[in-house]
C-alpha cells in the first residue's frame, strides 16, 4: 500500500464519527447473562444498533458525541483518549466543548470524557472546569450530557479525589482576542494535519501495560491518590472453578490456572472494570463485587483454589 493509500484510509478514519468497537470486549458478544444495551440506550440519536450479538454503529447517524463510550461496561466503545488527555494538560485542567464560546482547549463533545481522563487530570491540577454549550439544542450530544458528565464525575473518583465543575458558557479567564483566536486556529490545524499523517508501528508494550488506554489512565490517576476504591470481585465458597468467569470477562482480569490437579482462580486487579459481567453469570452465584484498595493495584490475587468436583469427568 502506497504513501496515497495510507493517507486516504488516514483521512477516512479521521473524519469518521464513529467510536473504535473492539468485539472481543463487547459483554454482548461474550455472552454475559443479561447481555447489555447500555450504548443503545445512551445514544441520543440510535446510531447503535444491536444485532448479532455484537454492536453495529451507524455512520451515517453518528455525531461522534462520545455517550456510549462512557457507559460501555467493558470499555468495547473508545475513542483515542491522547488527544483529549493532551487538551487537558494544556488547558491546566480546562476543556470546553466545541459549541461553547471563548478561549481555551476544546474537544468535539464533552461526553468524551471518560472517569480516567477526568481522574487524571484530576491528579494532575485537583480541579477540573468544564464549559458546555445549550445542551437542549445542541445537535451533537444533546441534553444528557451534563448528567451524563455527573455520572463520570462520581466515577472518576474512585481512582482520584477530582472535583469537577460543568458550567455553561465560556471558561474562566479572558475573552479571545484576534491574535488568540488566530493561533488557536492555527495550532488546531497543525494538529488535524498530524493526526492525518499514517502512524508508525509502536514497539510492542510489556504486558503490564497491555491494558485499555481507559485502565492506564485510571491507573496513572490511583497512583497519584492517597486512597482509592478500585473495583474487583471477591469469589465465596461453592465456587465449581468452572470457566463461565473467566469466558465473560471482556478484559481478561480473572483467570484460571491449572496446577496438579487443582484450579486457581486469579484476579488482575488494574484489569477489573467492575462492569459485573462474572457476577451474574456465575452459574452458583458465589461472585461479590467489592472495592479494592491502592495497596492490591498491581497485583494478581488468588480468588478460590481447589479441586474442582468435575475433575474425573
Amino acid at each position: 500500500m502506497g504513501l496515497l493509500d495510507n493517507l486516504l484510509n488516514a483521512f477516512l478514519k479521521a473524519t469518521d464519527p464513529r467510536p473504535r468497537y473492539t468485539e472481543a470486549r463487547c459483554l454482548l458478544y461474550k455472552n454475559s447473562v443479561g447481555g447489555c444495551d447500555k450504548c443503545h440506550q445512551a445514544c441520543p440519536k440510535g446510531a447503535v444498533r444491536l444485532e448479532g450479538w455484537r454492536v453495529e454503529l451507524d455512520e451515517v447517524l453518528c455525531t461522534g458525541c462520545g455517550l456510549c463510550t462512557g457507559v460501555c461496561p467493558g470499555l468495547a466503545l473508545e475513542y483515542p483518549l491522547g488527544g483529549i488527555q493532551e487538551a487537558l494538560i494544556r488547558g491546566k485542567g480546562q476543556l470546553r466543548c466545541s459549541k461553547a464560546e471563548g478561549k481555551g482547549e476544546e474537544v468535539l463533545c464533552l461526553g468524551r470524557l471518560t472517569p480516567g481522563l477526568l481522574a487524571e487530570a484530576g491528579s494532575r491540577f485537583g480541579r477540573v472546569v468544564l464549559a458546555r454549550g445549550d445542551c437542549d439544542r445542541c445537535p451533537i450530544g444533546g441534553a444528557s450530557v451534563p448528567e451524563h458528565l455527573a455520572r463520570m464525575a462520581e466515577e472518576a473518583r474512585r481512582y482520584f479525589p477530582v472535583e469537577v465543575e460543568v458550567r455553561q458558557g465560556e471558561l474562566p479567564g479572558e475573552k479571545v482576542g484576534r491574535r488568540e483566536l488566530f493561533q488557536a486556529l492555527l495550532g488546531s490545524a497543525k494538529r488535524t494535519a498530524a493526526d492525518l499523517v499514517p502512524e508508525l508501528p509502536l514497539p510492542q508494550e510489556p504486558e503490564e501495560k497491555g491494558l485499555p488506554a481507559e485502565l492506564r489512565l485510571r491507573l496513572l490517576a490511583a497512583s497519584r491518590a492517597e486512597e482509592v476504591a478500585w473495583p474487583r470481585i471477591r469469589v465465596e465458597e461453592g465456587c465449581t472453578l468452572c470457566p463461565v468467569c473467566t469466558n465473560v470477562c471482556p478484559t481478561g482480569a480473572v483467570y484460571r490456572v491449572r496446577e496438579g490437579e487443582e484450579y486457581a482462580l486469579k484476579l488482575k486487579v488494574e484489569a477489573c472494570t467492575g462492569c459485573g459481567a462474572c457476577v451474574e453469570s456465575c452459574p452458583p452465584q458465589v461472585i461479590r463485587l467489592e472495592a479494592a484498595p491502592k495497596e492490591e493495584l498491581g497485583q494478581e490475587l488468588e480468588l478460590f483454589r481447589g479441586r474442582p468436583p468435575w475433575y474425573d469427568l
